[in-house]
C-alpha cells in the first residue's frame, strides 16, 4: 500500500467522522430546542442520532462541544449564504440587512426550532460561569461586527451614510439583533415576526445616518 493511498484513506475517515459529528450535532437540535441545554443529555442526544450510548463520546467530549459545533455550522452556513447574496451595487444598508436575514432557515431546519435554541443560547451564556460560552458568543459578535464596520466605511466612502462614530453605530447595530431575539421570547413571536421586527428595527436605525437628498425649490 503507498503512502498516497494511506493518506487519501486517512483522509477519508476524517471526512466520514466530521460528517457523522454533524449528524449528530443536527440531531440534537430538537432537545436543545425544546428542553433546554441544561436539561438535555448526552443519553438522548445519541438516541436521537442512532448511536450506542458510549459511541458519541468518542465524537464529543461534552453536551457544550455539541452545542458550539451546531453554532460553528449554522455560523459557516450563515456567511456563505451571505456573501453569494450581496453584490457590489448593494447599498451598505442593503446589506447589512442581508447580514440579518436568516431565511436559509427555513429552508435547512426547523426555524421556530432554531430561533428558540438562539434564544436558550443567550439565556445559557448570561449565567455561564465558565467564560465557554461567553466567549465563543464574542467570536461571533466579532465576526458580525467586522462586516458590519466594513460596510459602514464602504457606505461612507461612497457617500451613502453620515456617520461620526463608526465602532458606536456597528456594536448598537449588533445590540439591536441581541434586543430583537429577547423581545421575541418575551412576546412569543415567532420567526418570521421576529425576522420582520429585526429587518425594520435595522433599516431604521440605518435610516438615520443615510443622507437625504437636498429638497429642490
Amino acid at each position: 500500500m503507498t503512502v498516497s493511498h494511506l493518506k487519501r484513506e486517512y483522509m477519508a475517515r476524517l471526512i466520514d467522522k466530521e460528517e457523522k459529528r454533524l449528524d449528530i450535532a443536527r440531531a440534537s437540535i430538537p432537545f436543545f430546542a425544546q428542553k433546554g441545554i441544561a436539561q438535555t443529555s448526552m443519553d438522548e442526544i445519541a438516541k436521537s442520532a442512532g448511536i450506542a450510548k458510549g459511541t458519541i463520546y468518542l465524537y464529543f467530549k461534552n453536551k457544550e462541544e455539541i452545542i458550539l459545533t451546531i453554532w460553528d455550522m449554522l455560523a459557516a452556513r450563515h456567511q456563505e449564504v451571505f456573501h453569494a447574496r450581496i453584490t457590489e451595487t448593494m447599498s451598505a444598508t442593503e446589506k447589512i440587512v442581508e447580514l440579518f436575514n436568516f431565511s436559509e432557515c427555513k429552508e435547512e431546519h426547523d426555524k421556530e426550532e432554531l430561533l428558540i435554541l438562539y434564544q436558550n443560547f443567550l439565556s445559557t451564556m448570561l449565567i455561564d460561569k465558565t467564560g465557554l460560552y461567553t466567549n465563543y458568543f464574542a467570536t461571533i459578535c466579532q465576526r458580525d461586527y467586522d462586516i458590519i464596520f466594513q460596510c459602514i466605511h464602504q457606505g461612507i466612502a461612497k457617500g451613502e451614510l453620515e456617520v461620526h462614530d463608526v465602532d458606536i453605530l456597528t456594536n448598537t447595530i449588533i445590540i439591536f439583533m441581541e434586543g430583537t431575539i429577547i423581545q421575541a421570547k418575551m412576546n412569543n413571536l415567532n420567526f418570521e415576526q421576529t425576522q420582520s421586527r429585526l429587518t425594520k428595527y435595522i433599516t431604521f436605525l440605518l435610516d438615520q445616518y443615510t443622507r437625504k437628498e437636498p429638497c429642490k425649490n
